[in-house]
C-alpha cells in the first residue's frame, strides 16, 4: 500500500485526515495554515483517493483507513514516547476515532471534526440507507456513473441547496467514486463498540453553525462514549477547514497552549 503525504512546517506532528470527495491537496491551505502556527501538518490522500493506491479497497472501512493512518504516522516518527495529533474531517472524523480506539499509544490527541458518524445514531442505520437511497438509484440506472451519484447524493445532504455548477462540487467530483464507494457506504456507517473509544485521547469539535444532525452525533458520541465536545465559535461552516482555514489553526494553537499549561 503507498499512501501519497505532503508535509507543511516543522514541530509537533499534526495529521489530517480528509472528508469525502476532499484530498490532500484540498487540505493544502488548511496544513500552511498549521504550519505556520508551529506544527509539521502532514495532509495524505486515503487509500483509493488521488495519488495513493487502491491495493484491496473498497471494503473494509474506517477500521482499514486506520491501520493506514496509523502505518503512516510510524513512517514520520511517531511511536508511544513520540505520539501525534491527529485531526479528522467529517467522514475521516470516523477515521480519525477509529485510529484513537485501534493505535492509542500513536496518538497525543485525536480531534474529529464534526464527525459523520451515523452508526451512532438510533436508528443510524436506517438513516445512513435514507441518505443514500437516492444516489443507490442513480447507479441503479446509471452504472460507474459515480460522479452523478456523488451530485445527486449531494443535492440530498444540502436539501437542494448545493451548487452543482460551482467551483468547489467541480473539485469534488475527482474524488467522486471514492466518495460514493467507501466514505458514503462503509465508513459513515461504523459503529462503534462501548469502551472502544479511549475519551482520554479523542474529541469531538463543533462550530457555531453545527447542522441539527452532526449536532445529534456529538451528542451521541458524548452520551454513548464519554468523549468530550468542544466548540469553536468562529466556526460557522462545515467545511470551515476548506474556507477558512484560519480558525482551526487558532483553535489548534490554543489548544495546545491550554494543554501545556494543565501539563
Amino acid at each position: 500500500m503507498n499512501l501519497a503525504y505532503d508535509v507543511f512546517g516543522e514541530g509537533p506532528t499534526i495529521l489530517l485526515i480528509h472528508g469525502g470527495a476532499e484530498d490532500a491537496g484540498m487540505l493544502a491551505p488548511q496544513a500552511a495554515a498549521l504550519a505556520a502556527s508551529g506544527w509539521r501538518a502532514v495532509a495524505y490522500d486515503r487509500r483509493g483517493t488521488g495519488s495513493s493506491t487502491r491495493d484491496d479497497w473498497p471494503g473494509k472501512g474506517a477500521d482499514q483507513h486506520a491501520d493506514d493512518a496509523a502505518d503512516l504516522l510510524r513512517v514520520l516518527g511517531a511511536a508511544p514516547e513520540r505520539p501525534a495529533t491527529v485531526l479528522g474531517f467529517s467522514s475521516g472524523g470516523v477515521v480519525a476515532l477509529a485510529l484513537a480506539a485501534r493505535h492509542p499509544d500513536l496518538v497525543h490527541e485525536v480531534i474529529a471534526w464534526e464527525p459523520a458518524t451515523l452508526g451512532v445514531l438510533p436508528g443510524g442505520a436506517e438513516t445512513h440507507a435514507a441518505i443514500n437511497a437516492t444516489g443507490e438509484r442513480y447507479l441503479a440506472d446509471h452504472p460507474q456513473d459515480w460522479v452523478g451519484a456523488f451530485r445527486t447524493t449531494l443535492v440530498v445532504l444540502s436539501g437542494g441547496q448545493a451548487d452543482l455548477d460551482g467551483p468547489e462540487v467541480a473539485r469534488m467530483s475527482t474524488n467522486a467514486e471514492a466518495v460514493v464507494r467507501d466514505d458514503a457506504h462503509l465508513i459513515t456507517r461504523h459503529v462503534f463498540a462501548p469502551g472502544e473509544l479511549p475519551a482520554d485521547k479523542a474529541v469531538v469539535a463543533l462550530g457555531a453553525g453545527v447542522n441539527p444532525l452532526h449536532q445529534q452525533i456529538a451528542e451521541c458520541l458524548n452520551i454513548q462514549h464519554g468523549l468530550p465536545l468542544v466548540q469553536v465559535p468562529d466556526a460557522d461552516d462545515h467545511e470551515i477547514y476548506l474556507a477558512r482555514p484560519q480558525v482551526l489553526s487558532a483553535f489548534l494553537a490554543t489548544r495546545a497552549a491550554q494543554r501545556r499549561d494543565e501539563a
